[in-house]
């Protein structure tokens, strides 16, 4: 593959919204005449000379950027632009949890694992296939305050183990959980660490996730609307109480699902 960057002229034809992403952002891409590109290994989908890209909570780069990649034609070449990120600011909680989610897994918990992680990265990758399907905003799926917020360090039991990749929203076991926007359903099952869980394609790459639910109320394959009430609050899964867990993700990198909530 080819690479060669742009001239000052091509470059001030290209525009991506905000001007400086913050890391674990979406942004939406103008690139007049652009067939095709990637973002931090992620393709995009140019409808109307725009696309949406996700930058990675965490940066290859050193120096605070990430590479965008474009073509205009079916040849190799290409053309490639840095665009300029900025660090998020860092926030870490303690939460206290069931000792199982913490001790080293045996061997059978480990297949596990690894069988609902490849499930998951299997939605991710499908979800380029899928053509857009929401036409209204996005909406958050429960009227809730936020108990957690994205990106966020997580020391779990005395032990600093992960990075929180989705937004927490407060309920009470059985309260209604609604799809975001228009999709289908890509996967649902007990995880281990998500417990029950609903995995929505919205199209061109963008797929919503909602964890811990009590009941899953959809099936693989429905279409469901916005707004449509797709399971209930719970607490299952490595949790410290009920609520849901609203994630989203462009195919494989996760981003704050509130910037869904800003697209037009």
């Amino acid at each position: 593959m080819v690479l060669l960057f742009l001239s000052a002229l091509a470059v001030q034809e290209i525009a991506w919204e905000p001007a400086v992403p913050v890391q674990g952002s979406l942004i939406v891409i103008s690139a007049p005449g652009a067939l095709t590109g990637d973002l931090a290994g992620e393709p995009l989908h140019f409808r109307d000379g725009q696309a949406l890209a996700a930058v990675p909570l965490s940066t290859s780069s050193s120096a605070g950027v990430v590479v965008l990649y474009l073509r205009w034609d079916g040849t190799i070449q290409g053309k490639s632009v840095r665009v300029p990120v900025s660090e998020r600011p860092a926030s870490r909680e303690r939460i206290s949890v069931s000792r199982r989610f913490t001790e080293p897994p045996d061997s059978a918990l480990q297949v596990r694992i690894d069988r609902e992680r490849a499930l998951s990265r299997d939605a991710a990758r499908r979800a380029h296939t899928v053509p857009p399907l929401w036409h209204a905003p996005f909406l958050r799926p429960r009227d809730a305050r936020v108990t957690s917020r994205f990106g966020g360090g997580r020391v779990v039991n005395g032990v600093r183990r992960s990075t929180h990749y989705g937004v927490d929203l407060d309920g009470r076991s059985g309260e209604p959980i609604k799809a975001a926007n228009r999709g289908v359903i890509a996967l649902t099952g007990s995880f281990f660490y998500g417990g029950n869980s609903v995995y929505l394609h919205h199209g061109d790459g963008l797929m919503t996730v909602y964890h811990h639910m009590s009941r899953i109320l959809v099936a693989v394959g429905d279409t469901v609307e916005r707004g449509q009430v797709i399971g209930r609050v719970g607490a299952t899964g490595r949790v410290t109480g009920p609520h849901l867990h609203w994630g989203a993700q462009y195919g494989a990198i996760s981003f704050d699902p509130d910037d869904l909530l800003k697209l037009p």
